[in-house]
């Protein structure tokens, strides 16, 4: 069969073989990017005449099916960002069943020279001001507490640039109180060293004072009752309740929308104006591509606003 008729779908296989597309999403570091590229996996699957991903040869992939997947999210208008998404797992794919003598080097080597969108676009969420992550942080103040533990988990949040996934995950063994630091592996597998601004250094030990210093998670769950809260160490938070907290607490501090990344945002900002390079910074958010850092400056951006509403005419 010709690299041409292979575009309409790709035909099924046994259901005992090895799957490179399983093997790719397992490859990956965070639970988040397995769930993305997981759907991403079982999308190309449908497009490609499947209903599950699991039993598609994927050894008959070629450069001719890019085209096919690329045709269904043109019509569905995802934006360049998803396209590119979907590439890289394209390619990720086939670069698994090519390391596992699946897939012929010619077809990998086709697949593997294709090229992402080129696009630029406005900067995506927000970094908040010094007056609007006071309002944050004093707005989880209310004695209780679920109160100190919200606090310092937003501290950490906008003053070490930490994800959400890393911040649930951390424990107890993780922070130097020597330092103020805490040490950790996150996504991507990478180990990094955060370090806490003074400023922010009461806020975690208000919580400490509360949590205690038994081992288990840094920011655990808590189970409140009439008389005492009860601190489920051996339990993690997850990501959506990091998520459901700073949108309740940004309802109340009317801060307006808020999504969890703009704390990171804004502590890049913050550190960008305090006169870091990039390449400090893109160490302390563990990035690959210093690249991927200079997307989080908003400085240009705030300072052209400003500039802008003053003039006059």
């Amino acid at each position: 069969m010709s690299e041409s008729e292979n575009v309409l779908s790709l035909p099924s296989c046994r259901s005992n073989l090895f799957n490179p597309a399983d093997s790719y999403v397992r490859t990956l570091g965070s639970k988040r990017s397995q769930t993305t590229v997981e759907n991403c996996v079982r999308n190309i699957a449908k497009i490609l005449g499947h209903s599950s991903y699991d039993r598609v040869e994927w050894s008959k992939l070629r450069r001719s099916h890019w085209q096919k997947i690329l045709g269904a999210l043109e019509e569905k208008g995802c934006s360049p960002s998803t396209k590119n998404l979907y590439l890289t797992v394209f390619k990720g794919v086939a670069k698994e069943a090519w390391s596992n003598d699946l897939l012929p080097q010619s077809a990998y080597l086709k697949i593997s020279s294709l090229k992402s969108l080129k696009f630029e676009r406005l900067p995506k969420g927000r970094s908040l001001d010094l007056e609007e992550g006071r309002r944050l942080l004093e707005s989880c103040f209310n004695g209780t507490t679920k109160g100190f533990r919200d606090r310092a988990i937003f501290a950490v949040m906008m003053g070490c640039g930490l994800r959400r996934a890393e911040v649930v995950s951390l424990k107890l063994a993780n922070w130097n109180c020597i330092d103020r630091s805490f040490s950790f592996i996150g996504k991507g597998n990478k180990e990094r060293r955060v370090y806490l601004p003074k400023n922010l250094d009461k806020y975690i030990d208000e919580w400490l004072i509360k949590r205690g210093l038994e081992a288990g998670t840094f920011f655990p769950p808590i189970c409140q009752g009439e008389k005492t809260d009860k601190l489920k160490l051996d339990k993690e938070l997850t990501s959506t309740s990091i998520y459901r907290l700073l949108m309740n607490q940004a309802d109340f501090a009317d801060l307006g929308k808020i999504r969890p990344h703009d704390l990171r945002r804004t502590f890049a900002t913050r550190m960008l104006e305090a006169g870091s390079d990039l390449f400090i910074l893109q160490k302390a958010m563990g990035h690959s591509s210093v690249a991927t850092t200079a997307r989080y400056d908003y400085r240009n951006e705030q300072s052209r606003q400003k500039v802008c509403k003053e003039l006059s005419f």
